[in-house]
């Protein structure tokens, strides 16, 4: 029987990583293999000679059987607008949760997740479609991360915050428990969201403000 291919959509920095977390998944999940990258930058990858190779762009990808695709881009609109082409070609996406990551009892996790190395995700939460979960973020009892959000490394969303659909928290932020932080918000590296976020709002600072939307 033929390997199952995964094909990782972005061959960015976040690309490169998660070719190592897959890499790291399919140790213990054999009768997978990475197929592939898929970007629209042809050299994205000229300066290293250990990674596989890039396929070709999101345009020309068309699925095969037995492939699957995980998304590899952070920004959530960028990320929205690829897995909406990819969704129109009939792709099958793939989520990935690395084997060191913590998950809880009664955790929904969407498909096309992303869930990087040492994440702890507790109990009675729930995320979204598409959402990436980076190294050493945390997520407590009863939050909610919405469609396409991104948690860059070391995020803390506390127990009860909810996070609507296509946020985007930069290293090291925290929302702390019951705030809402609304769609297509920005939470910037380091701060700290103690109220309400207004979508579309970029917040920046401890405790954060608001500095643009």
């Amino acid at each position: 029987m033929n390997p199952k291919k995964i094909i990782i959509a972005g061959a960015g920095g976040l690309g490169r990583e998660v070719h190592a977390w897959t890499q790291d998944w399919i140790e213990q999940n054999p009768g997978y293999v990475i197929g592939g990258f898929i970007d629209d930058g042809e050299g994205a990858l000229n300066s290293f000679d250990h990674y596989a190779d890039i396929l070709c762009t999101i345009d020309e990808y068309h699925p095969s059987v037995d492939e699957f695709v995980i998304c590899a881009i952070g920004k959530p609109a960028d990320k929205k607008y690829v897995v909406n082409k990819l969704l129109d070609k009939g792709v099958e996406f793939f989520s990935l949760i690395h084997p060191a990551a913590i998950v809880g009892d009664n955790v929904k996790i969407g498909r096309g997740v992303l869930i990087c190395p040492n994440a702890v995700l507790s109990v009675d939460l729930v995320v979204g479609d598409f959402v990436t979960v980076n190294s050493s973020c945390t997520i407590g009892h009863d939050a909610i991360v919405g469609d396409f959000s991104t948690l860059s490394c070391h995020c803390d969303v506390t127990g009860g915050a909810v996070l609507e659909d296509e946020v985007f928290m930069g290293s090291r932020s925290s929302v702390l428990p019951k705030v809402r932080v609304g769609k297509g918000a920005v939470v910037g590296a380091g701060s700290v969201v103690l109220r309400a976020v207004k979508p579309g709002d970029v917040v920046f600072g401890v405790p954060a403000k608001r500095i643009s939307g």
